[in-house]
């Protein structure tokens, strides 16, 4: 980070000299790129296979499925590419539930996932033998597949991606318990009809197999990792290479970078723009999350100050809010250019407490995620960033700037630590293992 006594689980800033972030700027790490180049060979020769059913994978040459989740698109995103990012790095082949009806999908790239993020492989879903997709539980292995996934209790049903339940049995909530299909274990348990089972929300979407989280499955401790990117470059790096390879490889990318571009906003190409991003809505009055703070505008504005005063004034200053009362409260400031989307913001006021994006079934909308993500890109295509690390859209954006850029941009968080152990430190994250291993490849570092 070019400050050897920064340290991301504990400090708020990162503030390196003026002149260290010129040259920097000027020339970023060649290692990062080689780095990138690499890890995107690797990831292609595990996801594009000649024989869809018989990929390079050190499973057994066997793909593991993944899913989204029926959290916010921020944290859904992130924990996400985790999931797919520790898979390859364990050298393992994965495949999107593309067929489970995910909340905020728009059906383009499928009922299970979003034309936000890469499509994981061209190997079609509905064309691989079930035996071949294993469907990880929190139970260890030896793991189904989804041949077997829903035992003698029901039936996969391929096109829906779930289970259907026999009479009598429900699917398990969590969809990677054992067994996928149980009978009811007390009064509060309801059986759903067909309709609601395969194509109903929550919980009946969480009930579709696959994997969401390593930490929970110990995937990871199965397969030991087949190259040491993370150990040399840090977490940070890593999960940042496949963000940025996940989501600017997406169908939907180029429409909301060409956006950015004509506002103005290109930080790499000599037009400076601070990131600013004021979460309110129910980060002020989430129950489930009480560490998390709503920060009143002029908090922000004085950060700005601190960094135009050690980097210079800055061309644009990109406003991300779910407030619209933030943005008349900004434009106040006549020394500013602000941009800003043109949207109505009132639909992210929650009726009450605890009326959160994860429950909330009227946000269930495409355009939800693609506001959400025209703000992401937009604020990664500026060279720094003020927000909160409590909202995971603040662990995207500065890890986006990164990746565009090439080098750590500046930061000032209002709140928490990006690395605290509520946020980002939750994850597997600097431990030393799995460790490594030499395998059989062309391809390891």
């Amino acid at each position: 980070f070019g400050k050897c006594d920064f340290d991301l689980a504990k400090d708020l800033e990162y503030l390196p000299s003026r002149r260290y972030l010129s040259a920097i700027s000027k020339s970023p790490p060649d290692t990062w790129q080689s780095d990138y180049k690499y890890l995107t060979k690797h990831i292609e020769r595990l996801q594009e296979p000649q024989n869809c059913d018989h990929p390079d994978s050190v499973d057994h040459n066997r793909w593991h499925l993944v899913k989204l989740i029926q959290a916010g698109i921020g944290f859904n995103i992130y924990l996400f590419t985790d999931v797919v990012g520790r898979h390859w790095e364990s050298g393992v082949s994965v495949m999107a539930n593309k067929n489970n009806l995910w909340r905020f999908t728009d059906l383009k790239c499928g009922r299970g996932t979003t034309c936000h993020l890469k499509e994981l492989t061209q190997c079609d879903i509905n064309k691989i033998d079930l035996k071949q997709l294993v469907a990880i539980t929190h139970h260890g292995p030896p793991w189904p597949t989804l041949d077997d996934i829903c035992t003698e209790n029901g039936e996969y049903i391929v096109e829906k991606g779930r289970c259907l339940c026999n009479d009598g049995y429900l699917p398990h909530e969590s969809g990677v318990g054992d067994p996928a299909c149980m009978k009811p274990q007390s009064d509060r348990d309801r059986i759903p009809g067909k309709d609601e089972a395969l194509d109903g929300h929550i919980p009946w979407s969480l009930a579709a197999p696959g994997e969401v989280d390593t930490g929970g499955s110990g995937c990871p401790h199965a397969f030991p990792a087949v190259h040491k990117l993370r150990w040399k470059n840090g977490f940070f790096w890593w999960h940042a290479m496949h963000l940025h390879y996940l989501t600017r490889n997406a169908p939907n990318y180029p429409k909301l970078e060409e956006w950015s571009r004509l506002h103005g906003l290109d930080h790499k190409n000599k037009k400076s723009c601070v990131a600013i991003h004021v979460r309110h809505g129910d980060a002020c009055m989430d129950k489930y999350s009480l560490h998390r703070t709503c920060h009143h505008w002029r908090e922000y504005a004085d950060k700005l100050e601190i960094l135009e005063k050690k980097y210079g004034k800055q061309d644009t200053i990109f406003l991300a809010t779910d407030d619209q009362k933030v943005i008349e409260e900004a434009l106040k400031d006549r020394s500013h250019k602000f941009v800003f989307q043109n949207i109505s913001r009132d639909k992210y006021t929650p009726k009450g407490w605890g009326d959160t994006i994860d429950t909330r079934e009227d946000l269930n909308k495409p355009s939800v995620v693609t506001e959400f993500m025209q703000d992401v890109v937009a604020m990664s295509m500026c060279g720094m960033f003020v927000g909160t690390f409590t909202s995971s859209i603040g662990w995207l954006v500065v890890e986006l700037q990164a990746s565009r850029l090439g080098y750590y941009a500046p930061f000032i968080a209002l709140d928490m630590p990006y690395a605290h152990e509520k946020n980002v430190g939750r994850f597997l994250t600097w431990q030393d293992y799995p460790k490594p291993v030499i395998k059989q490849s062309g391809l390891i570092s």
